[in-house]
This record gives C-alpha cells, structure tokens and sequence, in this order.
C-alpha cells in the first residue's frame, strides 16, 4: 500500500536506535525469536506503564468504531488490567468538531480518539503543532519500540488499527447465483436499474474517499451512469442503507463495511458482501490527546498499546475487515490507500451521483 511517505523520519529517536537493533538481532535469530527478546527487553517499561495506568484507574475515549466494537474493546481491556474505560460513540466528523472544540475550550474530556478516514494522519499532525495531541510514535508506547506492531501502519502521528475494504452488500432474497456482482463496474448494466441502493459523500470523508477511487477507475461517466439508474439515496451513512437492503427496498447496496452490515446479518436480515479485488477501505486511526492536557495519559497510553498489540488488535478486529493488522495478507489484491484530497472533491461529487 501507498501508506503515507516516510514514516519512519516521524518516528522518536529512541525508537529509530531500537529498531537497529531489532535489525542486528534479525540477522542472527528466526524473526520469532527476534520478537520475543524484544518483548522481553520492553517488558521492565511496560509493568511501570500498567502500574502508572492503575493508579490512574480510569479512560474515556471517542470512538469511530460501532459501539458493539468500542465496548468489546473497553470491556476487554478492563477485566485485564482492572481499569474503567468510557467511551462516547462518535462518527469521525462529529467527533473531530466536539474534539477540537473542547481543545479550544483547554477541556479535553477524551484521553484517546480512534477516527475513520484517510485525513486522520493529517487532523493529529495539525492537533500536534496546537500542542493538543502527541503522535502515536513519539509516545514510547512498548508494543512499538519491541517492534511487535507493524511498522507500516504507522503514520506517525497516528497508527492504524483497522481496515475495512469497501464491499458491495445485495439482498440474497433477490440476488442470486451468477447475478451476483462481483466487481464495481457491474453495477452500470441496466438490470440494477430502479435495484441500487447508495451512500453518499455527505455522510462524512469516508464516502468522498470512495466515491473518488471510482471516479479514478473507471472515470466520471461511470458515477452518471449509476445516477441516471434511478437509484436509491440513502443518507446518514451505511446504516440505513444497509437497513433498507435488508428490508427488500433494493438489491444491491454500494458501498459497505463489514462491521455495519454483520449486525444486521446476526439478526437474519438477508444480506451478504463481495470485496472486489479493486476497493478501498475505512481506516480506524488511533490518536492520542497531549500528556500535558489528558486526565489519564498512562491509561490512554496504555489503551492504545493493548489496541495495537496483536491480542488486543486481534479482538478489535474479531469479524471485521481484513482481521488483524497482523494478517495484513488477507487485504484485497488491488487495495487503495485513501486518497485524503477526495475531501476537496466532495461537491463534485455529491453533483455526479445525484445526492
């Protein structure tokens, strides 16, 4: 993936020493082997981050994720280290707008945000140079100086914690066998005239991003195209949407994540998904309120190192997207990394597709 250049220059010092070192060790063990002295030689500032956490004894953070992911997370997190954790589910646009609000306000209520989109690197780098956050890779967080979380999601001033490709979802009562499409440009034949069901830019960047990467491939006469399909517009995001494949009001639903769509399956709505080889995704990034300005910056700190190593990362992720951040093998061939100036384009776009 096409992850935002030079990384590495963003990351601490510190942490740029042990990774040489963490190459040296390579050379001469199995990669496993190579981990496991590297866990052990951070384990010591671990313990010491736990103990800092505990007296703090609690978090709260925004959360982008659904709630059922949020509180699968806080509730995991808090059996383990005996730490109350709070979270307010927020959409990423929302969030940003109560975030830098009450940073204005110097009120910072959040000791940790996770936020969707592919201009979330460059929101924290903006909150770094107010003085209101602190990038994730200057925090000394031990899952990334062991070298455990994998260093190419890494932003820098943010790290990546889920990718959800954009799929296509079709009712199953309606849509069978060799009619299922299985890639984008399929949803142009006439037989999904009056059949398609979509989400539009204004429910946030996340759409402005997709929507582009379409318009990229196969160019603009593509979005008329569905336009003039007589689709159905759906607002507020992918879940009414999906709500409304669910209940027959269409038959197919573009675009949609996984992690809006399996809550509706569990319930017996009859709706399944097709990732196209060639899609994008919705990126979960972790941000981190300033130490100087958090009401518990360990335990912030803390959170984000459990969300990022491969146990905590490997929940987060239980039955959604690509899996874990650990199992990145499993991404769609043709993946493309968000283009974060699609938000620029969000007018034109909204004009093409007709919302």
């Amino acid at each position: 993936m096409n992850r935002i250049r030079n990384n590495f220059r963003l990351l601490c010092s510190s942490c740029r020493h042990l990774a040489g070192a963490v190459f040296l060790v390579l050379a001469g063990l199995g990669a496993t082997d190579a981990l496991a002295q590297s866990k052990a030689a951070v384990q010591p500032e671990l313990d010491a981050l736990v103990v800092a956490a505990k007296a703090e004894g609690s978090l709260v953070w925004y959360s982008a994720p659904p709630e059922g992911l949020a509180k699968r997370v806080s509730d995991a997190f808090s059996t383990k280290y005996g730490i109350r954790v709070q979270f307010v589910r927020l959409q990423t646009v929302p969030q940003r707008i109560r975030y830098s609000a009450e940073a204005e306000a110097r009120n910072f209520a959040a000791d940790l945000l996770i936020l969707a989109g592919g201009t979330n690197a460059q929101y924290a780098d903006a909150g770094i140079k107010r003085g209101w956050m602190e990038a994730v890779s200057a925090a000394n967080l031990p899952v990334v100086k062991s070298g455990e979380f994998p260093v190419k999601y890494l932003t820098g001033p943010t790290a990546i914690v889920q990718i959800s490709p954009w799929q296509i979802s079709y009712n199953t009562d309606k849509v069978k066998g060799v009619d299922i499409p299985k890639d984008w440009a399929e949803l142009a034949s006439p037989k999904w005239k009056g059949q398609l069901i979509l989400s539009g830019v204004g429910s946030g960047d996340i759409y402005a991003e997709f929507w582009s990467m379409l318009a990229k491939r196969y160019g603009e006469g593509f979005l008329t195209t569905l336009r003039e399909s007589s689709p159905r517009r759906a607002s507020g995001g992918g879940v009414p949407a999906a709500q409304a494949l669910g209940a027959g009001e269409g038959s197919v639903q573009i675009p949609n994540i996984t992690s809006v769509t399996l809550p509706l399956v569990e319930k017996g709505a009859p709706i399944a998904s097709v990732t196209p080889d060639y899609t994008t995704g919705v990126e979960q990034h972790i941000a981190l309120t300033a130490r100087a300005h958090s009401k518990n910056p360990n335990a912030a700190r803390l959170f984000a190192n459990y969300l990022m190593s491969s146990e905590g990362n490997t929940l987060l992720n239980a039955g959604q997207g690509i899996g874990s951040m650990y199992e990145s093998a499993r991404m769609p061939r043709d993946y493309q990394t968000p283009n974060p100036e699609a938000v620029s384009q969000a007018a034109s776009l909204t004009k093409l597709i007709g919302f």
